[in-house]
């Protein structure tokens, strides 16, 4: 399934009807050295597999690119790689060679669907009425927790979300996007505020094809205080 290019734009996923999920893992790459003369970048047992979305974070030197943007690995061996600034594109040419460089992993997927679930605790606090019975005077909410889980196609993806392994916990911040149900052109996102500090888990099991295509469930749960914020995001 073809990712969106750089810089990143949901639109196209939005308009064909799809959800958008961004997500920025930890840990980073970090400690990457760079040659400026061939544009190389090399980090020990890397992990990275080509096409991997990168979010450029910091670095002495590496002239020419920009903290905050995201750039494309393009493979070279198990510990150096390339980046592109778009999926399969020509190699980015940087201009000084680099050191200590800090790099995010960010990952997008697309999915049908998305669901908005809230776990919520709630207490009452019991008051004594004239016949000394408790009755409820107030409910308060004790605690509460958002979940964002979808189902995706794509199962291999699993082991770069969590390490090689088809499940475990890996923590970082998300960015949704999903298409206005009330908006019929659908051109109209409804979009997530940026980067919400979350946890990401696989949710279930994962069904391996037979006749039918293998799927699994990836579960984000926010991590902020208070609720996901959501605006209107108007596609160009």
């Amino acid at each position: 399934m073809a990712l969106p290019t750089s810089p990143f734009n949901a639109a196209k996923s939005i308009a064909a009807g799809k959800s958008v999920i961004q997500l920025k893992l930890t840990p980073s790459l970090t400690g990457v050295t760079g040659v400026a003369t061939t544009d190389l970048l090399t980090k020990t047992a890397h992990g990275l597999t080509a096409g991997r979305q990168l979010l450029y974070v910091s670095g002495t030197g590496f002239t020419g690119l920009t903290a905050g943007n995201i750039y494309y690995v393009l493979y070279v061996d198990a510990n150096t790689f390339k980046l592109s600034a778009t999926n399969g594109g020509a190699v980015f040419d940087f201009t000084v060679d680099g050191s200590a460089g800090v790099f995010q992993p960010v990952h997008v997927f697309e999915a049908m669907s998305l669901t908005s679930k809230i776990e919520q605790t709630l207490g009452d606090i019991l008051v004594p009425d004239a016949a000394g019975v408790l009755r409820k005077a107030r409910t308060w909410l004790k605690s509460q927790v958002e979940h964002f889980p979808f189902d995706t196609f794509e199962v291999k993806r699993l082991m770069d979300v969590f390490g090689g392994a088809m499940a475990g916990r890996s923590i970082g911040t998300a960015t949704l996007w999903i298409p206005d149900p009330d908006d019929a052109s659908g051109m109209i996102a409804l979009k997530s505020e940026v980067d919400f500090a979350c946890t990401v888990t696989r949710s279930g099991d994962v069904s391996y094809g037979n006749s039918d295509a293998s799927k699994t469930s990836i579960d984000i749960e926010s991590n902020k205080a208070g609720m996901v914020i959501w605006t209107l995001d108007s596609a160009p």
